[in-house]
């Protein structure tokens, strides 16, 4: 096997680009898929802030959040954002969420949401907007740390890899 020498990479760093906190619905439960559990969780509204923009989460959409077999939790959150300058952003965040022994011990006796030291849950959030102010967000590739405030609240904190 050659030798294989790794290196930082020169001035890659996360730049924060906005929090945003996403009211949901209860789950709507699809039941048992091939892949595992099913269910859609409505997006019911919220807010985002950011350095360059601020504004709503708007109602409607979905994370159609699957439980796989193996125990790991895959996010596929579909919704929309309003600025407060009047514009439109689409976004598709897809994630995942890990439990360790003691989440997963909490989560099957029904304990939601857990405390933040039994899981880790991070996505990588896209963006489709309009040309003009807010193409920046088409042209990077951003990650998010996911948390959950309260059993219908979840908040995204994205960061943009710079």
């Amino acid at each position: 096997m050659p030798d294989i020498t790794y290196t930082t990479p020169q001035g890659l760093e996360l730049q924060w680009a906005m929090r945003l906190l996403v009211r949901i619905g209860p789950a709507q439960d699809l039941g048992e898929c091939t892949e595992g559990w099913r269910s859609n969780y409505p997006i019911l509204g919220g807010t985002f802030q950011g350095p360059a923009l601020s504004g709503q989460v708007l109602p409607g959409g979905a994370d159609q959040f699957l439980l796989r077999r193996d125990g790991v939790g895959e996010l596929d959150a579909r919704y929309s954002l309003l600025t407060d300058q009047g514009e439109l952003i689409n976004i598709r965040n897809l994630g995942l969420l890990v439990l360790d022994e003691q989440g997963q011990r909490l989560s099957d006796a029904g304990v939601w949401p857990l405390p933040a030291e039994h899981y880790r849950c991070t996505c990588s959030p896209r963006f489709q907007v309009a040309e003009g102010r807010l193409s920046e967000l088409r042209q990077h590739m951003f990650i998010g740390k996911v948390c959950y405030p309260s059993d219908d609240q979840v908040q995204i904190d994205c960061y943009q890899l710079a």
